[in-house]
């Protein structure tokens, strides 16, 4: 099942985080290079052969530093993307223009329940604040950090507000591969270690920078494989976790087309640059009829207003 994206219909980074996470990445390149060229220039004898050996363990440091960059950038990118604002909860109603689950494995899907609430009918219905309205409530740049750019829903390219329910498997992923790729790290270090001991290989000249070379190598090895290993553990915790809760039930009540009242968190999502509802606390359905095609300046809050006291306009219960 796909998730429900978003579009910018003017400024804007839909791909924020990224950047930051590529941050870490270059980052963490650059230091392990920088410690292993210092390892390099304390040696003695690094002349022809033993130079370029010296200078293959630099390049593989490097991309041993870019491996652990991204779990670790990724783990602090992810948990530090979301900007609650004030007032922390809002109600909205609107249509959903699209409902969907981004299914698959982390980090490229995080598995939670995401939907487009938006359309002519989009309202802000709590709280009621002087200067509070539905604008705000979209462009509002995070508190100190960053703006908040208007979005509109691919398919049907009206307004919306994105909103989310928070699978466990997003959160327990990035904690999985940060604590995986530093714990293969360290291991890849004491396994190359020993074999340089073992080989005899911890001397001047061409057998220290073989050293260096098995030494970066095992800690590229280690970061990959540990990051990877601790993905997929704490993906695995993590769907257990949706499992044993309602995590399914409550997504799969919201449905495409229904005009609907989210009551949520507010917040702004600075990887992406937008502001949503991130988790939906409750879902109330008002009615469904495909309001997803009606592109008029109808508001759904007369509709709101019947389902409030009991009565439906058209007849039937939504």
């Amino acid at each position: 099942m796909s998730g429900c994206d978003t579009l910018h219909d003017g400024a804007g980074d839909n791909d924020a985080g990224q950047g930051r996470v590529l941050g870490w990445v270059f980052g963490g390149g650059a230091l392990t290079a920088i410690a292993a060229f210092l390892e390099a220039a304390g040696v003695a004898g690094l002349v022809g052969g033993a130079l370029a050996v010296a200078f293959a363990a630099i390049a593989v440091a490097f991309f041993a530093g870019a491996v652990l960059g991204f779990w670790i950038g990724w783990a602090v990118n992810w948990f530090d993307r979301l900007f609650v604002q004030n007032p922390s909860t809002i109600t909205m109603s609107g249509c959903v223009l699209c409902a969907g689950k981004n299914t698959g494995f982390p980090p490229w899907n995080d598995n939670d329940w995401t939907f487009n609430l938006g359309g002519p009918s989009l309202t802000l219905l709590n709280p009621t604040i002087a200067g509070l309205d539905v604008q705000e409530i979209r462009t509002r740049d995070a508190p100190g950090n960053g703006p908040a750019e208007t979005t509109v829903d691919p398919a049907t390219h009206q307004p919306c507000l994105h909103s989310e329910i928070s699978s466990h498997i997003g959160d327990y992923a990035a904690i999985g591969g940060a604590v995986g790729s530093v714990a293969g790290a360290i291991g890849g270090a004491i396994a190359g270690a020993a074999i340089c001991v073992a080989a005899g290989l911890a001397t001047f000249g061409i057998g220290a920078a073989l050293c260096l070379l098995v030494i970066a190598a095992l800690i590229a090895a280690g970061a990959i494989a540990g990051g990877f290993a601790g993905d997929a553990i704490g993906a695995f915790a993590g769907w257990i976790a949706d499992e044993l809760s309602d995590f399914d039930t409550r997504g799969e009540a919201i449905s495409r087309g229904c005009i609907m009242i989210f009551t949520g968190r507010w917040v702004t999502d600075s990887s992406h640059q937008h502001n949503e509802i991130h988790d939906i606390a409750s879902a109330q359905l008002v009615e469904c009829r495909d309001c997803q095609d009606d592109k008029t300046s109808k508001t759904s809050n007369g509709l709101v207003a019947a389902t409030g006291i009991g009565r439906h306009p058209t007849g039937r219960d939504p």
